[in-house]
């Protein structure tokens, strides 16, 4: 027992857990060099086993035992409902969305961890809606056991839908409405903001594996992918009526990617850019944003100040 050990101050990790690895993020949290990324790295790993200890070895190796770390829990651990906010006080709201997913859920309701947050209440509908968030106990306990074996100090656990409002670019763009889009290499993720509230948080089977197929004989990857966020910037602007996307950033920029963006762009009318993470000064390509890691760095950057 080390009975001088603390957290160590001045930087924060963020852990993701994807189908084939750890994504990790490390940023600074010192006033001058805020959000600054000291490292960030994919740990290829299979399965829960794997993963944490490869998470134990990064952790050693960088010496980064008891630094705060904010962990993503994975798409396929938890389920989010949508729900009218109940009529109660909000020291018994907790209780009434446990009691209002339980016929959603395929366990026990006693089972359930259960958190929300309040959804923007729409121009043309005065109705408060709420996301719920729901996980089984022992889902969570595994991510809180998992981080803790590491020597990581776990400051919160968070979702994917949500961690992109820790970027820099919806802070500095208050006032205006973003849209934030993160592909992988078989999925894509649309977020919505306006001022700094997300509005939509949409995922689609669209990813950099199927746009690299694209070809100028074959652009139905562009099309389609043009396709789902339109939807997505039409059901915003009919359903809330506070008017349309001014711009669009895009992780990650590859070459690609950036083929991609000229190609939308001919058909949009807001601006196309890509996110512009806060790369370290260092020289080692570690302190530079890796294509698997963007949520990793988005959850490592909650609570610092942009």
């Amino acid at each position: 027992m080390n009975l001088f050990s603390a957290v160590k101050k001045n930087t924060q990790i963020g852990v993701d857990f994807l189908p084939g690895g750890v994504a990790v993020a490390q940023v600074s949290t010192a006033k001058k060099s805020i959000g600054k990324i000291t490292r960030s790295e994919y740990l290829p790993a299979v399965g829960q086993v794997a993963q944490i200890q490869a998470l134990q070895g990064w952790v050693r190796k960088n010496h980064l035992e008891k630094t705060a770390c904010v962990c993503l829990i994975a798409s396929d651990d938890y389920d989010v409902y949508q729900i009218d906010k109940p009529n109660v006080e909000e020291a018994e709201l907790n209780s009434a969305l446990t009691w209002s997913i339980k016929d959603l859920i395929s366990y026990e309701v006693a089972s359930a961890v259960v958190d929300s947050y309040p959804l923007p209440v729409s121009n043309k509908n005065n109705t408060q809606q709420i996301s719920v968030v729901c996980a089984h106990e022992s889902t969570v306990g595994s991510y809180v056991e998992g981080i803790k074996s590491t020597g990581l100090t776990l400051a919160a656990i968070d979702i994917h839908n949500l961690v992109s409002k820790n970027l820099a670019s919806v802070h500095q763009g208050e006032g205006g409405t973003h849209a934030i889009l993160s592909l992988d290499e078989q999925s894509g993720v649309l977020s919505i903001f306006h001022d700094t509230d997300l509005y939509v948080s949409r995922d689609f089977k669209i990813g950099i594996d199927q746009i690299k197929q694209a070809s100028s004989e074959d652009e139905s990857a562009y099309d389609s992918l043009l396709l789902e966020i339109q939807r997505s910037m039409d059901y915003f602007e009919n359903y809330f009526g506070i008017g349309s996307v001014s711009s669009l950033s895009i992780f990650p920029q590859l070459p690609e990617t950036v083929k991609m963006v000229k190609y939308l762009q001919n058909f949009t009318s807001f601006d196309i850019d890509f996110v512009v993470p806060v790369e370290g000064t260092n020289a080692d390509s570690k302190s530079t944003l890796e294509t698997h890691c963007f949520h990793a760095y988005c959850a490592a950057l909650r609570g610092t100040a942009q």
